[in-house]
């Protein structure tokens, strides 16, 4: 069993709703987390049911279809050398099978998380 990092897109309802205004060009959100798995596939597949049940729960509409949205998984390789190494404690830990807090995974959970960190957007 290893542990990887799961990275993966979707969208928030606020961003949606100024891209389909034209306000924002991009409104994908990202985030991970950290999945024990015996392979890097089964870690993609178990985190393609996290992000769509995030995606649901975000925009409160459970029709949402993450893959038919066109949204992607990938592992970072090296997540001290990605552009979350000032985050990875952001991140969740769970196992193949297992839920995260899906509360505990959003922008605005990220917001708060910086707060109680000292931390600043750059």
């Amino acid at each position: 069993m290893a542990t990887y990092l799961v990275g993966f897109l979707y969208h928030e309802p606020e961003s949606w709703a100024l891209y389909h205004s034209g306000i924002f060009e991009d409104f994908e959100s990202s985030t991970g987390i950290f999945v024990d798995a015996p392979s890097k596939e089964e870690a993609i597949s178990w985190t393609e049911k996290i992000a769509e049940a995030l995606l649901r729960r975000a925009n409160k509409d459970d029709s949402l279809d993450w893959k038919a949205l066109g949204y992607k998984c990938w592992i970072e390789e090296d997540p001290s050398a990605s552009n979350w190494s000032h985050c990875l404690s952001f991140f969740q830990s769970v196992k193949v099978g297992e839920w995260p807090n899906l509360d505990a995974m959003g922008t605005l959970a990220y917001d708060k998380w910086v707060e109680a960190n000292g931390l600043k957007y750059s």
